[in-house]
C-alpha cells in the first residue's frame, strides 16, 4: 500500500470508527438533556439523510437513484425502513433507560445477527466454530444486561428492545445482499437513509409540541448524532474499498470502546467487572467472526 492510499485509509477509518462510536453517545446526551426520544431519532435521521443526499448530488449519482428498477428501489427502501428506521427507534427508546455503551454493544453484535439471518434466509452454511462465536456474543450481551436489583426482572425491557434490533438488522442485510449487489454503495446509503426517515415520520402523531420544544435544548447533540450517522454511512464503504474487509471490520469493531470512554467523561457512567467481561466477549467474538467472513 502506497503512502497516499495509507493516509486515505487512515482518514476514512478514523472518521468511520469515530462516527460509529459518537452517534449513540450524542443521542444519549440529548436524552439526558431532556429531549424526547422520537424527536431525537427523527431529527438525527433527517440530518443524516440530508447530508448523504448532499454528498451524492455533486457527484452526479442522483439520477442513478431515480432510475432504480422497482424491485431494487423497494429493496433499498425496505432496508432503510428496517435498518435506518425501526432499529434506531427501538434503540433510542431503550436508551431512555439504559446506557449508550449498552446500545453500541448490540450494534457491534450486528455481524453475528447477519450471519444467523443469512443461514436461515439465504441458506448459507455456518461452521460449528461460527456458532460457538455467536453463542459467546449472546453470553456477552447477557452479562452486560444482568440486573443487580433482585426486585427487577432478570433482564430489563431495554434489553429485549435492543435484542429485537438484531433480527431486524440481520434481515435488512440479507435483503441488501440478495437484491442490491449491483447498486453502488452511495445509492444504497442514500436510499436507506430516506427509507428510515419515511417510516419514522409515521411516529409524528405520537409527539407533542412540548417534545419538539424540548429538543431545542439538545439540538446540537441531535445535529452531531445525525452528522455521525451520515459520516458512517459514507465512510464505511470507502474503508472496505481501500483494504481487506476482514481488516476493516476488525478495526471498526473497536468503536464501542470510544462510546464507553465518552460516556464515562460526559455522563460519569462506569461498567462493572461483569459488564467489562461481557464487553470483552462480544467484541472478541465479533472480531473473530469478521476475520472469518
Amino acid at each position: 500500500m502506497n503512502r497516499h492510499r495509507f493516509h486515505l485509509l487512515a482518514a476514512w477509518l478514523s472518521l468511520t470508527v469515530g462516527a460509529l462510536g459518537v452517534a449513540p453517545l450524542a443521542k444519549k446526551v440529548a436524552l439526558e438533556a431532556g429531549a424526547a426520544p422520537i424527536p431525537v431519532v427523527l431529527a438525527t435521521a433527517l440530518v443524516s439523510a440530508v447530508l448523504v443526499l448532499a454528498w451524492l448530488w455533486p457527484r452526479g449519482n442522483l439520477p442513478e437513484l431515480l432510475r432504480l428498477p422497482r424491485r431494487q428501489a423497494g429493496a433499498v427502501l425496505l432496508v432503510g425502513v428496517l435498518g435506518s428506521g425501526l432499529v434506531p427507534l427501538f434503540a433510542i427508546l431503550a436508551m431512555t433507560e439504559t446506557t449508550a455503551s449498552n446500545r453500541v454493544l448490540f450494534q457491534a453484535a450486528y455481524p453475528a445477527a447477519t450471519a444467523v439471518a443469512a443461514r436461515f434466509l439465504l441458506g448459507e452454511r455456518l461452521r460449528a466454530s461460527t456458532w460457538l462465536l455467536i453463542g459467546l456474543v449472546c453470553v456477552g450481551l447477557a452479562a452486560v444486561n444482568l440486573e443487580d436489583d433482585p426486585t427487577l426482572v432478570l433482564f430489563g425491557w431495554p434489553f429485549w428492545l435492543l435484542l429485537a434490533t438484531l433480527p431486524l438488522i440481520g434481515i435488512a442485510d440479507c435483503i441488501a445482499k440478495r437484491s442490491l449487489t449491483d447498486v453502488s454503495p452511495d445509492i444504497v446509503a442514500c436510499g436507506r437513509a430516506w427509507g428510515g426517515v419515511a417510516i419514522l415520520l409515521l411516529a409524528l402523531p405520537l409527539t407533542t409540541p412540548a417534545d419538539w420544544r424540548a429538543l431545542l435544548d439538545a439540538w446540537g447533540w441531535a445535529l452531531l448524532a445525525g452528522t455521525c450517522m451520515a459520516a458512517f454511512a459514507i465512510g464505511l464503504y470507502r474503508v472496505f474499498a481501500l483494504t481487506r474487509a476482514s481488516i476493516a471490520a476488525s478495526l471498526i469493531t473497536l468503536a464501542p470502546l470510544l462510546t464507553v470512554a465518552g460516556e464515562r467523561v460526559l455522563l460519569d457512567v462506569t461498567l462493572q467487572p461483569l459488564q467489562w467481561l461481557g464487553f470483552a466477549l462480544v467484541l472478541g467474538a465479533v472480531l473473530l467472526l469478521s476475520r472469518r467472513a
